[in-house]
């Protein structure tokens, strides 16, 4: 019995071992990625740039068809236009003070040579949802990857009043492109 219950134990040593050896896990490089916020107004259109954000994956056998898992996490107060008004608007909008982060969570990624699909879960201002995009894949020659592509929101969909000055003569779109180019690196 002792030496079944040692087999055993080596056993799933041996198996957990090789589930952890074929997994490669990447860091979001925050100098070389990139994440825009696009919309329009009643007056002109608009932009803000992302300034704080991270991101993780780990993929098995270092490829993005083998996600295991991944996930994003933006800054409220670090998504900035060139008009401090409109940056307020936005925090306001977003409810910046309870939910100080837009978190995305990807569940399940297929891709064909250099596109692919994900199929992720959105938090905005505390309200989820479940979308599919397509996006570019680049594997670098320095073992990294690169993700582009530009997802296409409307706040509605969670529950954020389209932003509003000038007493409701300017008020922004309710549509909002986000265009990314996360460049991952390995940990």
């Amino acid at each position: 019995m002792k030496k079944w219950i040692a087999a055993l134990i080596i056993f799933l040593t041996c198996i957990s071992s090789s589930i952890v050896i074929g997994q490669t896990s990447y860091q979001l490089d925050l100098e070389n990625s990139s994440l825009t916020v696009k919309g329009t107004s009643t007056i002109h259109d608009w932009e803000m740039n992302v300034e704080k954000f991270k991101g993780q994956m780990v993929l098995a056998d270092e490829d993005i068809h083998g996600l295991m898992s991944g996930s994003l996490a933006v800054e409220v107060n670090s998504i900035k236009s060139n008009h401090k008004l409109m940056n307020k608007k936005a925090y306001e909008a977003l409810k910046e003070d309870e939910f100080p982060q837009i978190v995305v969570d990807v569940i399940q990624v297929s891709n064909q040579s250099s596109k692919g699909n994900a199929k992720v879960v959105i938090t905005i201002a505390g309200k989820k949802r479940e979308i599919t995009e397509e996006f570019l894949i680049i594997y670098l020659e320095n073992g990294g990857i690169e993700i582009k592509g530009e997802l296409h929101l409307k706040m509605s969909d969670f529950d954020v009043d389209a932003p509003v000055a000038m007493m409701g003569t300017i008020k922004t779109g309710n549509e909002v492109q986000v265009a990314y180019s996360f460049v991952y690196k390995k940990s």
